[in-house]
């Protein structure tokens, strides 16, 4: 009998681990088709999503939704071999994994609904549980009142970072997905303040503005992938497990070209063939927001009836007589990449330096678009390129 409880908790322990990887495969698969087809449409300017942000207020809605509108969102999302109860569940792991001291990353998430529909107790519930989000009735028949409660809920909840997601509100909304995210960490090994110059930045073939560039003379992660024609380097940050990844096409107009190969590439696979390199580092500064309602791109990825009258969102919505079409689904990110940590750099700035010179010295200049990524080994959190200065 013990014999047959210990094959039982090892076949349940496997399944559940399983379970686990594939539901991180569909999570990455969608956020690189996600990032591919926005990023495709803005080729020219500078563009961060979080596609934790986004997938978990799909996933919310899925958990709300039935019929064909749970249909689409479940294919869309990948997550065809997952029940409902056990996404909410997945997202309730993900969303507790990257708590670290010193480290903010910050996600809200809420849907708005008309103040004629009735929230369902349980889906309200379910909401606060798994996905650590809400859903508030709101009249949105007083547009500046409404943008106004929106933009504050926001501010509040990444601590004021991002304090203004709306401008105007469609006063016949029924239903508002809205997120907003924010993330700040040490880099484990900060750049040097005075080692930060202006150099040329190449938008293109044939124009380069200049820009403030940082320096670093190191020891990191980096690959030549030949696959994707392009080289990378990973950073990482201090007292967590999220690390950042940037991708330069080694054509200065290779970042389209570069975007198509990563549309449903396995980052895990990538990671195995990181090496351990002297490289010499030259990384543009860089801040901006970016905010675009995803309903466009959404569409595009085969999520369609939830924006329209033959929406059922059934689950979050009691005996609702009225259509409950998601009108909007506004997205809003903020990163912001310099020296950081620049009073720790002098006591940092000796830990890992070589020795001796490196058989092989590798470099890794950006001096031209590029992609970049926050992730660890759960998610990928943020994903975006720069495009020019």
């Amino acid at each position: 009998m013990r014999w047959f409880i210990a094959i039982l908790f090892l076949f349940n322990h496997l399944l559940s681990r399983d379970v686990a990887a594939n539901a991180i495969q569909d999570r990455n698969l969608f956020a690189t088709e996600l990032f591919q087809t926005i990023a495709a449409d803005k080729q020219h300017e500078n563009v961060i999503i979080s596609p934790v942000a986004i997938q978990t207020a799909l996933g919310l809605a899925y958990y709300g939704a039935d019929g064909q509108t749970a249909t689409e969102l479940q294919k869309s999302l990948h997550a065809q071999s997952q029940s409902r109860s056990t996404i909410a569940k997945s997202y309730y792991k993900l969303l507790h994994s990257f708590v670290k001291p010193k480290t903010i990353l910050e996600i809200a998430n809420k849907i708005y609904a008309k103040d004629a529909l009735v929230i369902e107790p349980e889906f309200r519930d379910a909401a606060r549980k798994y996905f650590d989000s809400d859903a508030e009735q709101l009249d949105f028949t007083d547009e500046p009142k409404a943008v106004e409660l929106i933009n504050d809920w926001l501010a509040k909840k990444t601590n004021g970072k991002i304090e203004h997601v709306l401008d105007s509100i469609e006063p016949d909304i029924n239903v508002a997905l809205v997120n907003a995210i924010y993330f700040k960490a040490k880099w484990a090994r900060p750049f040097m303040d005075d080692e930060t110059s202006d150099r040329p930045f190449w938008i293109n073939d044939n124009e380069s503005v200049n820009v403030s560039t940082m320096f670093a003379d190191n020891w990191y992660n980096y690959a030549d992938y030949e696959e994707l024609d392009a080289k990378a380097i990973e950073l990482f940050f201090e007292n967590t497990d999220l690390r950042m990844w940037f991708i330069l096409p080694n054509k200065r107009n290779g970042l389209n070209e570069l975007e198509q190969k990563l549309k449903g590439v396995d980052f895990n696979a990538l990671e195995k063939r990181w090496e351990w390199s002297s490289v010499t580092v030259n990384l543009p500064k860089f801040k901006f927001e970016f905010d675009t309602d995803l309903k466009p791109y959404l569409l595009k990825l085969g999520i369609r009836t939830m924006f329209t009258d033959e929406a059922d969102f059934s689950n979050m919505f009691h005996n609702s007589p009225i259509s409950t079409r998601v009108s909007r689904v506004q997205h809003k990110a903020f990163i912001d990449v310099n020296e950081i940590g620049c009073e720790a750099a002098a006591a940092s700035v000796a830990v890992g330096v070589p020795m001796s010179l490196p058989w092989d010295p590798k470099t890794f200049i950006a001096d031209h678009p590029f992609v970049f990524i926050i992730r660890d080994e759960h998610a990928i959190y943020f994903t975006g390129h720069i495009a020019r200065f």
